[in-house]
């Protein structure tokens, strides 16, 4: 039986939102902020960040990512990028989310609002690991965002 529940994440950035955008929707980036800690990895092998584009990565521990995501992106603008998350394990589909994320700016430089609604075909303990997950990845983005650019 499904299970359903909305998690929403803000954080305050200091960086503007052009590069705050910029961080969310690079490849290389995105693959850099979205694991969790430095015992996982995110692998995107097809990224095509436009509305009705794909993405779809390998991710989990480092030395066997086992999970894999497909994303159908649907709004990708700069103040506003939205897509559609598919999480297999083995073959099987564990859940299905609507991820959607508003910049604004802010004080701060930008304000990040994430809202996922998520719907787990795997038990509502699915719904801590998406939380702890998308926070973590969430944490890294800001650092990463507000960091330095490479030169």
């Amino acid at each position: 039986m499904a299970e359903y529940e909305t998690v929403t994440l803000e954080r305050d950035i200091a960086c503007v939102p052009a590069r705050l955008f910029h961080v969310m929707t690079d490849r290389d980036l995105r693959q850099t902020w979205s694991a969790p800690d430095d015992e996982s990895v995110v692998i995107i092998d097809t990224f095509d960040c436009r509305p009705g584009g794909r993405e779809e990565t390998r991710c989990g521990p480092k030395e066997a990512p086992e999970f894999n995501t497909v994303g159908v992106f649907h709004v990708v603008t700069p103040g506003f990028l939205s897509f559609t998350e598919t999480l297999v394990v083995g073959g099987r589909t564990m859940s299905i989310a609507l991820c959607s994320h508003e910049i604004a700016e802010s004080g701060a430089g930008s304000r990040l609002r994430v809202t996922l609604q998520i719907t787990s075909l795997a038990g509502a303990d699915l719904f801590d690991d998406y939380r702890g997950g998308w926070s973590a990845a969430l944490d890294n983005l800001a650092a990463l965002a507000a960091g330095p650019r490479p030169s």
